[in-house]
């Protein structure tokens, strides 16, 4: 339960399609002739709508249980809700999805997809490359879930072959290259129909998840959720 003590369904439905109107708004701000009367208008709504939402701050996903909540399945629900690269209930979010496959052969995958528009442009027509590695980050991260013991981030090496195209479905695929022991080596690319547009390696390292959650709720200690959630490092588990 949830906001007023409503059904947990009932809210994300809500807050999805909150953060669907912010991200048309925020594509319409970047990429629409707007005259200055049109932004004053749009200025006042926009300032009706945040005191609508100024309320107190809710619990964020790693809170509760010294911290060792943080990996529970629920949790990282609430996590990839709030993903800005997955999330479908956060407006920064393209969002990008990500569904485990295989290969003809049999090899385990990860597939990806999104699509970007002109609020992520860097390079004329195509993606912020800062974006791409972004995007690379979350999907190798949730390639390296499909082993029993996922890590978190310890180095990304992204190579772009090619300017990543704006307003293009792009489709990213994932796979594991070499498992270590402690560290994982996961490699991915990036298509744009049949152009390969950039490839990534990431190497993961493996962590006892417990007590990073204790070390997170320590460094919360009692301050409120909207302060710990700025002063606290987000390891990966996807």
């Amino acid at each position: 339960m949830t906001g007023d003590n409503q059904p947990e369904s009932q809210w994300r439905a809500e807050a999805r399609k909150l953060a669907d109107e912010l991200r048309a708004i925020n594509r319409a701000l970047a990429a629409n002739e707007l005259d200055v009367a049109d932004l004053q208008q749009a200025t006042d709504w926009a300032r009706r709508i945040r005191d609508r939402l100024e309320r107190p701050p809710r619990a964020r996903w790693y809170d509760g249980d010294a911290g060792v909540a943080a990996w529970r399945a629920e949790s990282r629900q609430a996590y990839f809700d709030q993903s800005p690269v997955r999330g479908l209930l956060n407006p920064v979010a393209p969002p990008l999805s990500c569904e485990p496959a295989e290969r003809p052969d049999g090899t385990p995958i990860m597939r990806g997809r999104a699509r970007l528009g002109i609020a992520y442009e860097g390079p004329p027509r195509g993606v912020h490359g800062g974006w791409v590695a972004a995007l690379f980050d979350d999907l190798l991260g949730a390639t390296q879930g499909l082993t029993e013991r996922p890590g978190v981030t310890g180095t990304l090496e992204v190579k772009y072959r090619a300017i990543t195209p704006l307003d293009r479905d792009l489709r990213f695929e994932g796979w594991i290259s070499e498992d270590r022991g402690r560290r994982v080596i996961v490699r991915g690319t990036c298509h744009a129909d049949d152009t390969l547009t950039a490839d990534a390696k990431a190497m993961f390292v493996r962590v006892d998840f417990n007590e990073i959650g204790r070390r997170m709720s320590e460094q919360g200690g009692d301050r409120s959720p909207s302060e710990t959630a700025s002063q606290t490092g987000e390891p990966r588990r996807s």
